[in-house]
């Protein structure tokens, strides 16, 4: 599986990312039977600021282009909320 990774700043307390997780991330914050296992891409999302921040699964899909997918719905949904415009978002 490649390693390729998405990310875009949604505003100054939410980051959503793509990326596979690491079997020790994944088991950390999920039951082995959750989501079948840590193999697949992930669509993640990180909320709040230092100590507070909070780190979520928000989906998991099979290939990097399914995840993609998800991914873009999510930040063109936040764009279109008016969270933040597409210039303004921050892609890597």
């Amino acid at each position: 599986m490649d390693d390729r990774v998405l990310k875009a700043k949604i505003d100054d307390f939410t980051t959503v990312y793509v990326s596979p997780l690491d079997h020790q991330v994944f088991s950390e914050h999920l039951d082995e039977d959750n989501l079948g296992g840590s193999d697949g891409y992930f669509v993640t999302r990180t909320t709040g600021l230092g100590r507070d921040q909070r780190f979520e699964i928000l989906a998991k899909a099979p290939s990097f282009e399914a995840a993609e997918d998800v991914f873009n719905m999510i930040v063109s949904s936040a764009a279109t909320r008016g969270l933040r415009n597409d210039s303004s978002l921050n892609w890597y």
